[in-house]
């Protein structure tokens, strides 16, 4: 067995000595950053083997017998190594301590690696973070309430009822005209619909026939606040359905999110729906979240901008309804503004 160390500036350039010196069978057994203290330049170190020894063993048939996966491990290793150097050069706060508990700050807030490290290259404290996010977070123009109204869409069980009564709620409040809307024939939804238009004061229609939606908004539209509720399926069918039919209607076309789903769930929902289908996303149940950087993930995902947060329940009488501006304090702090 020949082992043997290689040094250079970059990975690439010692994996070419690696392969000049002792051929392309050569294995890479460890690979590190080494700073000279005086220079302060970094060097990469890789230490390589090669087995010259030409007997047939039982360890080599086993690994002839396994060379797939043996050379998957080590194009892993190789890709690896180079991820770590193009790391290195992106962010070379890595081995700052002067950032490290910021970066673990991000990184425990929820916010997704990849995002973390560009938000780093920006900041160097609490307080520019907290800056650069209330920049960066998109909201939509004006109050909530002061919109002509909202077409809600999402998952199953992400809060669009609910978020749909609290909003309801919040217009009734300042005394003004609200219909309620629901594509929902569903026995259940029907009599929750009944439900809150009588504790709402308004009235409630169930649109059976999408084609109705537009005739219905512009008969309405100048008499009243429109909330349209939506049904809930994987594929969020509703949003595509509607797309052409409501692009012109003025009405915010909102994409509802669930604050304490995993981030990947929530891509995918993202990954399958046009996003011309919807205009402004919301976030749900921001009081049983762990914590808050799937917001600043799924709005930079979507890239739509944030129209308001939510917690509680339906009729729960500690549910809220948050402005947008929220979501920098709810990630860096975990608390909401009135």
């Amino acid at each position: 067995m020949k082992i043997k160390k290689f040094q250079g500036k970059t990975f690439k350039e010692v994996l070419e000595m690696v392969k000049n010196e002792l051929g392309p069978e050569a294995v890479i057994i460890s690979s590190n950053t080494k700073k000279d203290p005086l220079t302060n330049f970094s060097s990469i170190e890789v230490t390589a083997a090669l087995d010259d020894n030409k007997e047939t063993t039982f360890n080599q048939i086993s690994l002839e017998d396994n060379k797939p996966l043996h050379l998957e491990i080590e194009k892993i290793k190789i890709e690896m190594a180079l991820l770590r150097e193009s790391i290195a050069k992106i962010l070379p706060v890595v081995n700052d301590s002067s950032k490290a508990s910021l970066y673990s700050l991000i990184i425990k807030s929820g916010i997704e690696p990849n995002l973390a490290v560009l938000l780093l290259e920006r900041v160097s404290h609490i307080d520019e973070l907290r800056e650069i996010l209330l920049k960066e977070i998109k909201v939509t123009e004006g109050d909530i309430q002061n919109n002509k109204g909202f077409i809600f869409f999402g998952l199953p069980g992400v809060g669009k009822t609910t978020s749909l009564y609290k909003l309801g709620k919040l217009i009734k409040s300042r005394n003004e005209k609200l219909i309620l809307l629901s594509f929902d024939q569903r026995i259940s939804s029907v009599a929750q619909m009944k439900e809150m238009s009588i504790k709402l004061k308004c009235e409630a229609k169930i649109v059976k026939d999408p084609k109705d939606l537009y005739k219905i908004v512009h008969k309405e539209i100048g008499k009243n606040k429109i909330l349209i509720d939506t049904p809930g399926d994987g594929k969020i069918t509703y949003a595509s359905l509607l797309k052409d039919l409501i692009k012109d209607i003025p009405l915010r076309k909102c994409l509802v999110l669930d604050t304490s789903m995993a981030t990947s769930a929530s891509v995918n929902t993202l990954m399958n729906l046009d996003p011309k289908a919807y205009d402004c996303i919301a976030f749900s149940k921001i009081d049983i979240a762990h914590n808050y950087g799937n917001i600043y993930n799924l709005h930079f995902y979507s890239g739509k901008p944030i129209t308001f947060l939510t917690l509680g329940g339906y009729d729960d009488e500690k549910a809220m309804i948050y402005p947008p501006y929220n979501a920098a304090n709810l990630i860096i702090g975990g608390f909401c503004e009135n």
